[in-house]
């Protein structure tokens, strides 16, 4: 048995499971692990921000499981002084640059504390031409992202409070084929709406978010119907039957 999966106590008894350990040392180390695990939910709560390190959708009139952004990630990572390593990207880029054909792309990701010992683990996919039109270099972006979400959400046992990628929420089964994606119209429309003043800032970091990461038509009507309002075919015309977000906030020229 190698030395590392070994256990040594201060009475320098050594076990190769913590189960084995004596019993007032096994509850005290619970008890601290508890009162620290504790201390970081509470820090989470109160310095991650809604729109910008996490973010919830609404899925059939209901806000889904707060999802782990990116910034969030990196923010717990550094707070528990976690360097986030990705052993096999390189190859990846070794086959990119020699004109190897890549479909599927599965990205490791490696926590390490400042000695170098892997804290947490985590493992990001991604579909190169079904999710992302065969743009390579978004493909490895987004694995590398999911990748270290994912690190980070098992090292800090976070996933009672968190899922992992909004692209992921709303799709049902399997992700979205191309053609569940957004139409060019729908892309066009939503651009301008990012672009209108009624719209908050932490509004447009989540949609932005969306749109990063392949937005499907379901999720893109209920963006413009939110903003917009809903419309039904009636009597052979397209009526209004919903008021917007944008008429509710008023269209007058801020002062």
């Amino acid at each position: 048995m190698e030395n590392n999966q070994l256990v040594t106590y201060e009475d320098n008894m050594v076990v190769s499971n913590p189960m084995d350990a004596p019993v007032n040392v096994f509850k005290s180390g619970l008890d601290r692990r508890k009162t620290n695990r504790n201390v970081l939910l509470d820090w989470i709560r109160s310095s991650l921000v809604e729109g910008r390190d996490f973010g919830s959708i609404m899925i059939k009139g209901k806000k889904s499981k707060p999802s782990l952004l990116k910034p969030g990630a990196e923010k717990i990572a550094g707070m528990l002084g976690l360097i986030p390593i990705f052993p096999n990207l390189s190859h990846y880029e070794d086959a990119a640059i020699s004109g190897k054909p890549i479909n599927a792309i599965i990205i490791k990701c490696e926590l390490t504390n400042q000695n170098g010992t892997i804290i947490g683990q985590g493992v990001g996919a991604r579909f190169v031409e079904q999710q992302d039109r065969g743009d390579l270099n978004k493909s490895l972006k987004m694995a590398v992202k999911s990748a270290m979400i994912d690190a980070t959400l098992r090292c800090a046992g976070l996933s009672e409070i968190f899922t992992q990628d909004v692209e992921e929420m709303g799709k049902g089964s399997g992700n979205a084929g191309a053609g569940d994606l957004a139409s060019e119209k729908q892309m066009a429309t939503i651009e301008q709406i990012l672009g209108d003043y009624r719209v908050t800032e932490d509004e447009k970091r989540r949609i932005s978010s969306l749109i990063d990461d392949d937005l499907s038509k379901e999720k893109a009507k209920e963006i413009l119907d939110y903003y917009l309002g809903k419309s039904k075919f009636i009597d052979g015309e397209w009526q209004r039957t919903t008021p917007g977000e944008f008429e509710i906030r008023g269209s007058g020229v801020p002062g």
